[in-house]
C-alpha cells in the first residue's frame, strides 16, 4: 500500500503550528504506517517552525501548502468556504477533492469544516445528515461511538436513524467487529420512556437495524453495554463535555493530597480526550477529522494516527448504509 497523504491545517487550534507541528513529528515517531503531511498554512510561518524545531531536515520532510487567506471572525460560517478558499482549512478539504490526500486534520471551527466538507466532499450516498462522532471509553475497556456530538442539534426520527447506522459501519470497519451493538440515548429504558422522535426512532431502528439493542440510559453509556450510542447532537455534545471534565474535577477534589491524586489520575487517564485526539464526520464523502481546539501536540499527534487509521480501514466511507428518508 502506498503512503498515506494526510492535509494538516497547521493555523488551526488555540496554539497555532507550533504545536501543531510538534504532533506531527511526534505522531511519525509513533505510528507503525508511512504517511506523508501536507502542511497547509502560511509558508514562511511553517518554514520558521521547522526551522526551530528541526533545523537539518525539517523543510526537507514535509510539502508545504501555502495558504494567504485566514477565516476573519465576522466571516458567515455558512459561505466562508466559497469566500475564503485560500484559508488553511478550506484548502485540506479542497486537497481531498483534488484526490491528493486520503485524510484531512484539523482543529478549526467545527461549524467551518463540516459546512466545508459538506459543501466542497458531499454527502454519502443515502446520508441525509452527516453527523460528528467521538469515542468515549468504557468500564469495559472498549470504547463506545457516540453520536451525534454537535453537527445537528435538533434531530429528526430519519437522522437518528441514518447516525445509527452511519456508526454501526464505523465501529464495524474501524474495530473489524461484526456486529456492534446500537443503542439509542433515554431518560428511561422502558418503552413508553422518552420523547415522541425517540420513541419512534426506536420503532424505525428495531426494522431497519439488526443490532439495535434498544434505549441506553446516560449512566450506561460507560458500562460498555453497547458500541455505538445514538442521540442529537445538543445531548450528545452536553454528555461529551461532561465525561471530559470528570479529571478536572478530579484535580480539584484532591488537590490537597498528591498521591492520592496521583493514584486516581492514573487510573482515570483513560477519560483524558488527548487520547482520542480527534473525531470524525461521518456520512461525507471523505475522510475528515475535528481534533480539539485546545489540542496539545499530543493530541495532534494521537488525531493524526487516528486518522490514519481511518484511511487504511477505509472506516468513515459509508456508501453501504442507505436509509430511507
Amino acid at each position: 500500500m502506498k503512503d498515506i497523504r494526510l492535509a494538516i491545517d497547521v493555523e488551526s487550534g488555540d496554539f497555532g503550528p507550533d504545536v501543531i507541528i510538534s504532533g506531527i513529528i511526534e505522531a511519525e515517531k509513533r505510528s507503525k504506517k508511512p504517511f506523508h503531511s501536507l502542511l497547509c498554512g502560511n509558508k514562511d510561518r511553517i518554514e520558521g517552525v521547522l526551522k526551530k524545531i528541526n533545523a537539518d531536515q525539517g523543510l526537507q520532510k514535509f510539502e508545504i501548502v501555502h495558504c494567504r487567506d485566514s477565516i476573519l471572525p465576522q466571516d458567515k460560517r455558512a459561505r466562508v468556504w466559497k469566500k475564503r478558499a485560500d484559508s488553511s482549512i478550506i484548502r485540506c478539504i479542497t486537497l481531498q477533492k483534488e484526490s491528493r490526500v486520503d485524510a484531512s486534520v484539523s482543529a478549526g471551527d467545527t461549524a467551518i469544516l463540516m459546512g466545508a466538507a459538506l459543501f466542497i466532499l458531499g454527502r454519502s450516498l443515502g446520508v441525509i445528515r452527516p453527523a460528528l462522532a467521538a469515542f468515549l471509553p468504557t468500564v469495559c475497556k472498549k470504547p463506545v461511538l457516540l453520536l451525534d456530538v454537535g453537527a445537528n442539534l435538533n434531530c429528526r426520527v430519519d437522522h437518528l436513524v441514518s447516525f445509527a447506522l452511519m456508526g454501526s459501519s464505523y465501529v464495524s470497519r474501524f474495530f473489524d467487529q461484526l456486529s456492534p451493538a446500537v443503542a439509542l440515548l433515554n431518560i428511561g429504558k422502558e418503552p413508553v420512556k422518552g420523547t415522541r422522535v425517540i420513541c419512534d426512532s426506536a420503532a424505525e431502528l428495531q426494522k431497519k437495524c439488526k443490532n439495535f439493542i434498544g434505549f441506553i440510559e446516560g449512566n450506561g453509556v460507560l458500562s460498555g453495554d453497547a458500541d455505538v450510542v445514538v442521540c442529537d447532537g445538543f445531548t450528545g455534545n452536553v454528555l461529551l463535555k461532561a465525561c471530559e471534565s470528570i479529571l478536572a474535577l478530579t484535580e480539584s477534589v484532591l488537590d490537597h493530597n498528591a498521591g492520592l491524586l496521583r493514584l486516581i489520575k492514573g487510573r482515570l487517564s483513560i477519560l483524558d480526550p488527548e487520547n482520542y485526539g480527534a473525531v470524525p464526520f461521518l456520512g461525507i464523502k471523505g475522510t475528515v477529522l475535528k481534533a480539539h481546539g485546545s489540542s496539545s501536540s499530543r493530541a495532534i499527534a494521537n488525531a493524526i494516527l487516528t486518522a490514519i487509521t481511518a484511511v487504511e480501514k477505509k472506516a468513515v466511507w459509508s456508501e453501504n448504509v442507505r436509509p430511507k428518508g
